[in-house]
């Protein structure tokens, strides 16, 4: 039911080259991460109300990486007890896998944060936890849930609502300074990497699980 065309190693490859040339830059400092975060900051700081920060900060509850690894867990039983056992354990393992990894990243590039937030965080900042988890549960979310959805309609719709929602977080965490914007570009690169190495993994070891979980269903009745 997971849709896959072969190529998932060469594309994985793909944004994790592009990652770990962008995470190089970041940590050297380079000017054209300086000039794409000075840009992006400067947008918004122009907008910058009490209403909208509070908006954001809702938005950062919403999204945070706790929230997402609830929210995986519910849908991974849901696809357990509608007998996709292999694709719930697909969006599990790779939303814990894939926030593990980022938070390693966090501590190798070893970024601090920018300075005066608008919400209290710890940890480093490259690359954005929230972001990475956002983008991975939507992506998991659609990839694996659309093809239950009968109507085209309702397929477009959740689709869009999933890019804005992106969105919403991606500008939320660089308006609340809690990241920069080359953070949340970092992530997205990640996210798809780690999406796109994981359908791999999929492929080869899907059978194999399949075949053991029937095993241990025939030795329990």
């Amino acid at each position: 039911m997971l849709a896959r065309n072969g190529n998932e190693t060469k594309i994985a490859w793909s944004f994790w080259g592009a990652f770990g040339f962008f995470a190089i830059l970041v940590g050297l400092n380079a000017d054209v991460i300086q000039n794409i975060d000075n840009i992006v900051f400067n947008s918004l700081v122009r907008i910058d109300n009490p209403s909208l920060t509070a908006m954001f900060k809702i938005v950062a509850l919403l999204a945070s990486p706790a929230v997402s690894v609830l929210i995986i867990v519910i849908f991974s039983g849901w696809l357990y007890l509608n007998h996709q056992r292999t694709l719930g354990l697909l969006a599990l393992t790779t939303l814990l896998g894939g926030d593990t990894l980022a938070l390693g990243f966090k501590y190798l590039v070893h970024r601090a944060r920018p300075v005066q937030p608008l919400v209290t965080d710890s940890g480093y900042s490259f690359p954005s936890g929230h972001v990475f988890g956002t983008i991975l549960l939507v992506t998991i979310l659609l990839a694996i849930g659309l093809p239950f959805i009968t109507s085209s309609c309702k397929r477009v719709s959740l689709i869009g609502l999933g890019v804005v929602w992106i969105l919403i977080v991606m500008i939320s965490r660089v308006y609340l300074r809690d990241h920069y914007a080359s953070d949340t570009i970092g992530s997205w690169l990640l996210a798809c990497g780690c999406w796109y190495q994981a359908k791999a993994w999929y492929g080869r070891w899907r059978c194999h699980v399949q075949d053991y979980l029937m095993h241990l269903s025939h030795r329990h009745f």
